[in-house]
C-alpha cells in the first residue's frame, strides 16, 4: 500500500477506521469507569477500616498485579487479542459487580477489598499488553504515534478529569455507585471490543507450564537482547523512580515548602493532568516533526530540567508549570516508545514485550518512593527534584541507541527485532 511521502503525512488527518475508533471509545469508557473507581476505591477501605496500614495495602494491590506481568504477556501472545480484551473487560465488570454487590449488604471485609482490587489488577494487565499488541494490527505504521496519541489522551481524559470528580460525587449520593458505574463502563467497553477484526493468536507454542515458562524466558531474552529495548527499559525504570521520588512526597513539598493551603496539592495535581492531555494532543506532531530518537531525547530533557527547576526556584506558580511541562514530556516520552516496541517487536511477541517493559516501569516506583521520602527527610524537600533531574541528564546517552526512523518488524517469530541502529539526536 502507498502511504504518499513523509510531508503528506505530517498534515493529513487520521483515518480512524471504525476498529480504532471502537478501540479509542472502549478506552475512553473504561477509563472513565476506573478514574471514578480510583476515587472511591479509598474512601470504600478509609470506611472499612481506620488502620492506615490496610488502606494502603489496598491501593497498592492492583499495582502489584504487575509482578507477574511477563507471565500474562506470555498468555496475550497466545490469545486471539479481541478475546483477550473482552474477555478482561468482562472478569473486571464481574468483580466490580461483586464489589457493588458487597457494598449494598454492607458486608465490606477489607481482605476481600484487597483480593478484588488485585484480581482488577490482573485483568488491567491483560487488557492492556492486548490492547497494544493489537494497535499495529489496526493502524498503518505512519499512523501509530498519532492513533497511540489518542488512546492515551483518552485514558487521561477518564482518569483525571471525568472520572475521578464523577466518583467522589457518585460515593455521596450512595456507597455502591461509583462501582456499579465502573462495572456498566467495563461492559460497554466489552461489547464495543466485540466488533473489532478477530485476530488470529500471533504464537502456537507448547501448552502446559514448563511452556509457559519457556515462552517467558524468550520474551524477557528478547527485551534483554535487544539493544534499543534494552536501553529504554532502562531509561524508563529511572524516570519511574524519579516522578516517584517527587509525587510520593509532593503533598508535603506544596504544604511544607511552598506554604500552601490544602487546595495547593489539588492545583498541582489538576496541573499535572492538563500538561499530560496537552501532550497527548501534541505528541504525534512533535514526533513527525523531529522524529523518534530526537523527540525521546526532547522528553527526557525537559522532564529533567522541569525538575531541577523546581529543586532551585519553589515557587508555587512555576512549580505548576513545571509539573504540566513534565507530565507533556512524560506522554511524549509514552507515545514513542510505545510505537517504538510496535514496530521493533516481533508481533507474536508483542504482548510479551509490552508487559515486560511496564514491568521495568512500574516495578521501580516503590523504590523511587521510598527514594523520594528519605531524600526528604534528611537532605531537604528540594533533594528529591534534584537528584530525579540529575538522574534522568544522566540517561541521556542511552538514547543514542535509537533508531531516527524505526521501521516496523513483521517478519520472523522470534529472535532480535532488526532496527535501523542511526542514532538520532
Amino acid at each position: 500500500m502507498n502511504f504518499g511521502s513523509r510531508s503528506a503525512l505530517r498534515l493529513a488527518p487520521l483515518r480512524a477506521a471504525p476498529p480504532l475508533s471502537r478501540l479509542v471509545t472502549a478506552n475512553t469508557l473504561s477509563s472513565v469507569g476506573d478514574g471514578a473507581r480510583f476515587a472511591a476505591l479509598p474512601l470504600l477501605a478509609a470506611a472499612v477500616t481506620h488502620d492506615v496500614f490496610w488502606v494502603s495495602v489496598v491501593a497498592a494491590a492492583g499495582r502489584a498485579a504487575w509482578l507477574p506481568a511477563p507471565l500474562i504477556g506470555t498468555l496475550v501472545d497466545r490469545m486471539a487479542a479481541r478475546r483477550s480484551m473482552v474477555g478482561a473487560d468482562l472478569a473486571r465488570c464481574a468483580l466490580l459487580a461483586v464489589l457493588t454487590a458487597i457494598t449494598v449488604v454492607g458486608w465490606v471485609p477489607v481482605t476481600l477489598l484487597v483480593l478484588l482490587a488485585f484480581l482488577c489488577g490482573i485483568a488491567e494487565v491483560f487488557f492492556d499488553s492486548a490492547a497494544q499488541a493489537v494497535v499495529p494490527r489496526l493502524a498503518a505504521d505512519q499512523q501509530l504515534e498519532r492513533t497511540n496519541a489518542r488512546i492515551i489522551g483518552a485514558q487521561i481524559t477518564g482518569t483525571g478529569f471525568i472520572g475521578p470528580p464523577l466518583g467522589a460525587a457518585l460515593w455521596t449520593v450512595g456507597e455502591p455507585w461509583p462501582f456499579a458505574v465502573d462495572a456498566f463502563t467495563f461492559l460497554a467497553s466489552a461489547l464495543l471490543l466485540r466488533g473489532l477484526p478477530a485476530c488470529a493468536p500471533g504464537e502456537r507454542a507448547e501448552r502446559g507450564t514448563a511452556g509457559l515458562l519457556r515462552g517467558t524466558w524468550a520474551g524477557l531474552r528478547l527485551l534483554g537482547g535487544d539493544r534499543v529495548l534494552r536501553r529504554l527499559m532502562v531509561v524508563v525504570a529511572v524516570l519511574g523512580v524519579g516522578q516517584q521520588a517527587v509525587y510520593a512526597v509532593l503533598v508535603v513539598y506544596v504544604e511544607g515548602e511552598l506554604g500552601l493551603p490544602s487546595w495547593g496539592y489539588g492545583l498541582m495535581l489538576v496541573a499535572a493532568a492538563l500538561g499530560s492531555l496537552s501532550g497527548a494532543r501534541t505528541a504525534a506532531r512533535t514526533v513527525h516533526r523531529l522524529g523518534t530518537a530526537r523527540s525521546l531525547v526532547v522528553s527526557v530533557t525537559v522532564s529533567a530540567l522541569t525538575y531541577l527547576v523546581v529543586a532551585v526556584m519553589p515557587w508555587w506558580p512555576l512549580v505548576a508549570l513545571m509539573l504540566a511541562g513534565n507530565s507533556a514530556a512524560v506522554v511524549l516520552w509514552n507515545v514513542c516508545t510505545v510505537s517504538l516496541r510496535q514496530r521493533l517487536a516481533p508481533p507474536d511477541m508483542l504482548g510479551r514485550v509490552t508487559s515486560g517493559y511496564r514491568l521495568a516501569a512500574w516495578g521501580t516506583m516503590p523504590v523511587g518512593a521510598a527514594l523520594g521520602g528519605v531524600l526528604a527527610g534528611r537532605v531537604g524537600p528540594g533533594a528529591p527534584w534534584a537528584t530525579a533531574g540529575l538522574l534522568l541528564l544522566a540517561c541521556l546517552p542511552l538514547l543514542r541507541a535509537v533508531p531516527s526512523a524505526p521501521s516496523r518488524r513483521a517478519d520472523a517469530p522470534g529472535g532480535d527485532a532488526a532496527t535501523d541502529e542511526t542514532a538520532g539526536g
